[in-house]
């Protein structure tokens, strides 16, 4: 029920999106969408029907190469889609510039799509049709694909509604990946912080008393040098982060500390 609350939701923010703001400006953000924009700017097809059109051969062409359980949800989903935009092309268009078109039909269209993600589905489109390529050429990994896809059909918006919405475009196409992984993959990253000294054991015992983490100890050695040295994995909160250099420096100013995000954890992790 769950899943499927995600979808409907997911569906009805890129509908939005794509009648209120991108459509009426010819954002041509790629995917089956874009396609459907460019069509529906030249000859008026509506987005309803050229996701239909486009979409069922591929789910078709999946279903026989891939079997039903690979497309399933996203056939669902696919079906849904086109009443959400027919419903909402009824919507009267907001009527501001491009530039806030671009960010907010980019943050509706991304927020959408990464909900659509979170219930395990996708809209069609350019992923489906990467995933069926890849089968034939499994040599270019079906996220290339499906931005070489994406590329061609920005580049078909260039050309058929000028090179001013492809430019703004563009930046809802930003928007709209960073909303994607911010949905999926929530807004508090952790930090893993990898340290080597020759004080290794100290600094351990140190964060793991004053920051209450836990931290992974590892033996290693210098390429240049070949000394033995000590290398310590500890994962921190973002908010932590500027506590630990702290303390690493107090103990050895000379340490080498490499800081990543941490975009997921498994275990027990109190943020």
């Amino acid at each position: 029920m769950k899943k499927w609350l995600y979808i409907l939701c997911g569906l009805t923010l890129l509908s939005l999106s794509l009648n209120l703001l991108l459509e009426p400006k010819g954002l041509v953000i790629g995917g089956a969408t874009g396609i459907g924009i460019i069509l529906k700017r030249l000859a008026g097809v509506p987005l309803s029907v050229t996701n239909l059109i486009i979409n069922i051969p591929l789910l078709i062409a999946a279903v026989r190469i891939k079997g039903f359980a690979f497309v399933k949800d996203t056939l669902i989903s696919t079906l849904l889609l086109s009443p959400i935009l027919e419903l909402t092309a009824h919507i009267e268009p907001i009527q501001t510039d491009y530039i806030l078109s671009a960010v907010f039909g980019g943050i509706l269209s991304g927020a959408g799509i990464g909900l659509i993600f979170r219930g395990d589905a996708t809209t069609g489109g350019s992923d489906l049709l990467a995933a069926i390529l890849h089968t034939y050429i499994p040599h270019i990994s079906t996220a290339r694909i499906m931005l070489i896809i994406d590329m061609l059909i920005v580049t078909a918006g260039i050309f058929a509604l000028g090179i001013t919405p492809a430019l703004y475009a563009i930046v809802a196409i930003y928007i709209m990946s960073k909303l994607v992984d911010i949905i999926l993959e929530g807004f508090d990253f952790a930090k893993a912080v990898f340290i080597t000294s020759s004080n290794c054991e100290l600094i351990g015992l140190t964060l793991t008393h004053r920051l209450v983490r836990g931290a992974t100890y590892i033996d290693c050695r210098g390429m240049y040098s070949m000394d033995e040295k000590g290398m310590l994995l500890i994962v921190v909160s973002n908010r932590e982060i500027g506590r630990l250099k702290e303390i690493v420096n107090e103990i050895d100013e000379n340490a080498f500390v490499i800081v990543s995000d941490t975009r997921e954890i498994m275990g027990n992790f109190r943020r």
